[in-house]
């Protein structure tokens, strides 16, 4: 029992110590893990906090609380309570405009407004032919010909009747314009208003065209018999724009100021390559222009039908030369085209000298400016890549594109020119032709817009040829 006993209480004493043992292992443990998560916890860099000046308050806490809300809204004297304000990213868009406002463009600065195509419904509804002379001070805001205002138009021209409405777009600002540019623009925004003098003066043939601006018949006017194109276009498709000239205030029919710009004033006819405009009648559902009609003359689309698809490379040369020299002219004029392609040009075939070219329709032109446009008019196919790029373009540049694009028409009879398609390597030059037409559509076709020949590299290089 005794050996039994004193078993027992080595046993007890042995366990004793290694429970005490393990008590202080397990205390070492903790104490150096603590240790370790002070160490790494000042190892951690600290986030910077703003420094604040807070001081401390003497005053109860209701005083402190009083002060507090007196920093909140308050009503104004009538009840109202001020709204509040949110950031851009609280609420929708259309909140955060309907608060803030939007932009708005500046009369003296010049803008910031919305740009928009030219079909769309940017151009204002007017119905009065009421003008102030006081808006003619905005004239004196630039002195370069042909630059923009963002100013719009609450009147139309006197040619517009009673009842119905025009569409007037942007306004441009000609200072130091010629007497007879101002004449121009003083033409263009008149015109005759009855049908019954057209029909006493012309007689209206066959249809002989169609487009996105109107339709085109032939005829011939009755005094002497002179031929001529008849073109109707729907008064919802008239483009009309505010022009100040020289201080006075005009809206033009723009189509009439574009080709007696370019074709010359009536009593001018065929001293140009553009048509020439003879007469023009601003009807009540309707324009009417009366335009030249050359004899013996096709437009390129037909003209190539009839040589099976394309032309001799001498001859296109001859086309394209005739064609640079007549865009040059236009630009020098102050109007762009803007949709030169086969069938806006016609070629007029004389039994004692070479073909001459003509250019036609310029229901989708603008006058020519060094600043970018930012809506396209035209046939889409023909469009610049830069306007499939970023939705801007140029007016001279785009000239040259478009000329590319004709040419490599009349030389190409296998496939159509499109701009996405030859962009996305679709459509390439024929490396059969000769160094000459590469090089031509090298100087066109080029993408970027600044590495594009100018009108005058391409007049210089077809005198080589």
């Amino acid at each position: 029992m005794n050996l039994v006993r004193n078993s027992y209480a080595m046993s007890s004493t042995s366990t004793q110590k290694f429970m005490t043992k393990d008590r202080e292992n397990n205390m070492d443990f903790n104490v150096r893990k603590r240790k370790k998560e002070d160490s790494d916890v000042a190892a951690t860099p600290m986030k910077k906090i703003k420094v604040c000046n807070i001081t401390c308050s003497t005053e109860p806490c209701n005083k402190v609380q009083e002060s507090v809300n007196m920093r909140k809204r308050r009503a104004s004297d009538d009840g109202k309570m001020p709204r509040k304000k949110t950031r851009p990213s609280e609420g929708s868009v259309e909140n955060f405009m309907k608060q803030w406002g939007k932009r708005e463009a500046s009369v003296d600065a010049g803008t910031s407004a919305k740009r928009m195509r030219c079909s769309d419904s940017t151009s204002i509804t007017v119905s009065s032919p009421t003008e102030s002379s006081a808006d003619v001070s905005i004239s004196t805001g630039s002195s370069t010909t042909g630059s923009s205002a963002t100013r719009s138009s609450s009147s139309s021209t006197g040619s517009s009747s009673s009842g119905s409405s025009e569409k007037v777009i942007i306004s441009h600002i000609f200072n130091n314009a010629s007497l007879e540019e101002q004449k121009v623009f003083e033409l263009a925004s008149s015109g005759s208003t009855s049908r019954a003098e057209f029909e006493n003066k012309y007689v209206q043939q066959a249809p002989i065209g169609s487009g996105g601006f109107g339709s085109v018949y032939a005829g011939f006017r009755k005094e002497d018999s002179l031929p001529v194109a008849i073109k109707h276009v729907p008064r919802d498709m008239v483009r009309r724009e505010r022009v100040v000239c020289n201080g006075k205030v005009y809206y033009i029919i723009l189509e009439v100021a574009l080709m007696l710009k370019t074709g010359g004033l009536p009593g001018s006819v065929g001293q140009s390559a553009a048509i020439s405009l003879l007469d023009w009648y601003a009807l009540e559902h309707e324009l009417i222009l009366v335009l030249e009609r050359p004899a013996y003359s096709l437009d390129l689309q037909k003209y190539l039908q009839i040589n099976r698809g394309s032309l001799p490379e001498h001859e296109a040369k001859m086309i394209l030369r005739q064609l640079v020299d007549a865009a040059i002219d236009m630009h020098a004029k102050g109007v762009f085209h803007r949709d030169i392609k086969l069938e806006n040009t016609l070629i007029q075939r004389s039994s004692t000298g070479a073909p001459r070219l003509r250019v036609i329709d310029f229901g989708c032109g603008s006058f020519s400016t060094k600043t970018s446009f930012h809506s396209f008019c035209g046939t889409p196919a023909y469009a610049p890549p830069e306007w499939f790029d970023c939705r801007t373009y140029w007016a001279r540049p785009t000239t040259v594109w478009q000329l590319g694009a004709l040419f490599y028409s009349l030389l190409n009879d296998r496939e159509y020119f499109s701009t996405s398609g030859f962009i996305h390597h679709h459509i390439k030059i024929d490396s059969e032709l000769s160094q000459d037409c590469k090089m031509l559509l090298d100087m066109c076709l080029a993408r970027n817009p600044m590495e594009r020949a100018t009108l005058q590299e391409l007049q210089s290089f077809l005198a080589l040829t």
